[in-house]
């Protein structure tokens, strides 16, 4: 009885520091907990400017892009994704956390189970205007 009250409480001892250095380390990355809040695929534009649009050269369509807006605090950014296949992470669905690291026109995701990252240009962001951040101005 004594051993296993003992192991047990070694083993959440080890949890609770593997806990602090994952957070320690998120921080220390300049990992911010945010939220996803839109996913939309990103429409091209056409450049033509002909008068017969039979006429407009084909565009690929092998690229999949996507823009994602994310939530950190009282910012939203939006992210342009880009993907030559039709992958689409998991972590950017709508409501879902996940950790970004932000550098001046670029965002950084952290894809969870892996030691892998995704980069997207920051093509837009607003203030969030709910009654939180209008109070805290």
């Amino acid at each position: 009885m004594r051993k296993a009250l003992l192991l047990s409480g070694l083993a959440c001892l080890v949890l609770l520091i593997s806990l602090h250095a994952r957070a320690k380390q998120t921080t220390e990355d300049g990992y911010q907990t945010a939220t996803v809040v839109s996913v939309k695929k990103h429409v091209s534009a056409s450049n033509y400017a002909g008068d017969n649009p039979s006429d407009a050269p084909l565009q690929s369509r092998d690229d999949y892009e996507y823009d994602i807006g994310i939530r950190l605090n009282c910012n939203v950014y939006v992210g342009h994704y880009e993907s030559a296949t039709r992958y689409l992470p998991s972590v950017f669905a709508s409501n879902h956390e996940i950790d970004v690291r932000l550098r001046k026109h670029v965002m950084y995701v952290s894809l969870p189970f892996s030691d892998d990252e995704v980069m997207m240009g920051i093509v837009g962001h607003r203030r969030a205007k709910d009654e939180v951040c209008l109070t805290h101005g």
